[in-house]
């Protein structure tokens, strides 16, 4: 006879703790009795209305909302470098009126063209208050089920309302019971050995590929998710990437975002309204002394704080100036206008869905805007995707002349311009009419790669970024940021300035008095206006870069302002505050690839796939970084990680001493367990808001090895991609199968 135990399964499993919990005696659980031991029973009641077991998710009804909150049933053919995460005229104006130029009231205020009437509540939060986002809480199935909260003594079933489960029962429940009882729910509740192997074949292939990952047979896959999602899952900082780096995601969600804010622009006190903080700036800015930087990292850091009440996920992108200096060197010295180059993600662009709402659009009389001429060039622009630095580059391009009319002596845009702005700006809500990128005149200036370097080698705060109060003077930086301003809001081409004999007969003829301070057709773009310019979306990338810049000063240098103790109004926050990027909880990087990584195996080998990074990014980028995301600590085997780029085949044999592919080794310190049961399991996550203990002594730590010199050699190699291996070596120098676990892997680009 075997002595061989036979195997039970997790419902009888179930079945035997409860019994041997309850005893000989079962209370009537109001008429359920030994409810456990009839899986129908069990499996659907409730006791005082608390479902024994939550019911299983149902995602049949889910459905797929706009960003307005109505169901979106149609995605919108894009031009495939402008895509879009749910529709390019998300949260757009419904309003069905002839939009017509002429019973438009002359404009006396400043504010976010074009004008749309709000439709209701896109923000996901519901309300102004913070912590809103997109991402609810998962709980397990386990955890919402009656006899899980019972048997651990929670609310509802503590004794304040009800009686703890089980009911007069013998014996607690242990934590091993209750952990048995809870796998089995999570698990669908299978009642048979034969029910409980069909659903471990759903998960076997992944199991036994999460082996295999951990062995270096397959490839580490570049994750899906957004940078913010992965960073953030792995209680990293929220990272600020250069804006051409953006995912298709990640650049359709910040426009679904700022698309939704200019829903609220009538609301003048509604923070989530896009307007209400470009008037911040109008009021409040500091400009020309050292407040200049720490002022304005604090104006981002709080706007971005609004957009992730919309999205966690979102971060504020940078535009690295230098990176576009070719392509402008020949927009200057010059006396043309509107020639600059931008970053794409700032251009406008049309789709289809807005050429069949521009199709659809009347004047007062009822005709089509469009004629059938224009409409054909549309349709070519619609088919090649072209994306333009400007509206009237864009205008240009479709063969329709720029118009505007008179209305009470302002000057405001014809139906027709009206129609195709408003248009534009739905489907890109970075791009704004009034800007017009490129010379200012003959004597302008572009900052290159050079000039950023000659500024970041300056090794006192008052020449970098301004003096006190008592000695206040420009910095260098803001010198650099004015004629970026100038240089993104241009000159109009089609205002009546000195010598623009077409425009000067244009606005006679039209009885139209000159206004450089018109709305819709002022001589300079907005973000050459102090007072205006943070209505233009393109200012926050702008002056990211320049948060950038002293980010990266400070890196290099130990200089402070001299007023640390300075409150930075509107905030109650002091320069002092300022100081660190990292306690705020941000960092800039040009572009990172995340890899994640099961911690439930010890890593023998980690090989990724091919980390498809740009070509602007690889030639550009000043560092390059791996950084081994939540190295768990405890109860672990000392270990040494190896760290190699492009060698696939890599062991513990491979050489590392005049290996182009070798980049460095790591030693981990680790220790054996002393005290009680659990002492070395991983900590709890801090959810307490007035916990400031310090940095639990086992929460998994993170590793960051520069890889710049190692990248740079591959790439003089001939690489066209980055892969990344770790190989783990016990301290004996042989092969270790459970002293690393991981839960990610990224490689990460700066400027």
């Amino acid at each position: 006879m075997s002595g061989k135990k036979r195997k039970i399964s997790q419902y009888e499993s179930v079945k035997e703790i409860l019994n041997s919990l309850q005893g000989k005696t079962v209370p009537s659980y109001q008429g359920l009795h030994a409810f456990w031991l009839d899986p129908e029973v069990f499996i659907t009641a409730s006791l005082y209305g608390q479902r024994l077991i939550a019911p299983k998710a149902n995602n049949t009804s889910s459905e797929t909302k706009g960003c307005c909150g109505s169901k979106d049933d149609s995605h919108i053919n894009i031009p495939a470098s402008q895509p879009t995460k749910k529709s390019d005229g998300c949260c757009g104006s419904q309003k069905k009126s002839s939009d017509t130029a002429s019973q438009q009231p002359a404009i006396s205020s400043v504010q976010q063209p074009p004008i749309h009437t709000s439709i209701g509540d896109c923000w996901p939060s519901g309300g102004q208050g913070g912590g809103g986002g997109t991402h609810p809480p998962v709980y397990k199935r386990s955890d919402q089920s009656a006899i899980i909260k019972g048997l651990k003594g929670l609310y509802p079933f503590d004794g304040s309302i009800f009686p703890k489960l089980l009911w007069d029962a013998i014996a607690t429940a242990s934590t091993d019971q209750i952990q048995i009882i809870a796998n089995w729910i999570d698990a669908d509740c299978p009642l048979t050995l034969e029910e409980e192997n069909s659903k471990k074949e759903v998960h076997l292939t992944t199991s036994n590929n999460h082996l295999a990952l951990a062995n270096g047979e397959l490839l580490h896959p570049v994750s899906s998710n957004t940078t913010n999602q992965d960073h953030r899952d792995n209680k990293g900082l929220t990272i600020r990437k250069e804006v051409s780096s953006l995912s298709p995601e990640e650049l359709g969600t910040f426009r679904e975002a700022l698309n939704c804010m200019f829903q609220y622009t009538d609301y003048w006190q509604d923070e989530r309204s896009f307007d209400y903080w470009a008037r911040i700036h109008t009021n409040s800015c500091q400009h020309g002394w050292e407040q200049f930087t720490t002022w304005h990292r604090l104006y981002l850091y709080f706007f971005e704080q609004k957009l992730k009440d919309y999205d966690q996920d979102i971060a504020l992108p940078y535009w690295s100036w230098s990176d576009y200096a070719d392509q402008n060197k020949n927009t200057f010295n010059n006396k043309e206008y509107d020639l600059g180059v931008l970053p794409e993600a700032y251009g406008c662009f049309l789709t289809q869905k807005g050429l069949d709402q521009l199709k659809n659009q009347k004047t007062s009389e009822g005709k089509s805007i469009l004629t059938k001429k224009e409409i054909a060039a549309l349709e070519k622009i619609v088919k090649k995707g072209t994306i333009y630095n400007s509206g009237l580059r864009f205008l240009k391009a479709a063969g329709i002349p720029y118009e505007i009319i008179n209305v009470n002596n302002v000057a405001v845009w014809s139906d027709k311009i009206r129609a195709i702005y408003n248009t534009l700006k739905e489907i890109n809500p970075l791009w704004f009419p009034n800007r017009w990128p490129g010379s200012m005149g003959p004597l302008s200036h572009y900052p290159t790669k050079d000039d950023i370097d000659v500024l970041l080698s300056l090794d006192n705060f008052g020449d970098f970024g301004g003096g006190p109060s008592y000695d206040h003077h420009y910095g260098s930086l803001e010198k650099v940021h004015n004629g970026m301003h100038n240089f993104s809001g241009g000159t109009n081409p089609n205002y009546p300035y000195e010598g623009n004999t077409k425009w000067q007969k244009i606005y006679a003829d039209l009885g139209l008095t000159i206004d450089p301070q018109n709305q819709e057709n002022p001589i300079y773009g907005w973000m050459t206006d102090n007072r205006i310019t943070a209505f233009d979306p393109l200012f926050w990338a702008h002056h990211s870069n320049v948060d950038r810049l002293w980010a990266r000063w400070q890196e290099l240098h130990n200089g402070t302002p001299q007023e640390m103790n300075a409150v930075l109004a509107p905030w109650s926050m002091t320069v002092q505050d300022t100081m660190s990027i990292q306690k705020l909880g941000y960092t800039y990087m040009r572009d990172s690839v995340f890899y994640d990584v099961s911690s439930k195996v010890g890593l023998v080998k980690f090989n990724s796939a091919p980390a498809t990074i740009s070509t602007n990014t690889l030639d550009t980028h000043r560092k390059a970084e791996i950084k081994i995301h939540r190295v768990q600590r405890g109860n672990l085997p000392n270990a040494h990680i190896r760290v190699f780029l492009n060698s696939p085949d890599a062991t513990i044999d491979t050489p590392t001493n005049g290996n182009d592919h070798f980049v460095e080794e790591i030693s981990t310190f680790h220790g054996s367990c002393y005290g009680g049961p659990g002492h070395c399991n991983l900590p709890l996550d801090k959810t307490r808001n007035f916990d400031y203990r310090q940095l639990h002594h086992h929460e998994p730590r993170n590793y960051k090895i520069n890889a710049t010199d190692a990248v740079q050699r591959i790439l003089n190699n001939g690489a066209k991609n980055i892969t990344v291996q770790l190989v783990i070596v016990g301290i004996d120098g042989k092969p270790i199968d459970n002293a690393i676990y991981i839960d990610g892997v990224s490689l990460n680009f700066m400027d």
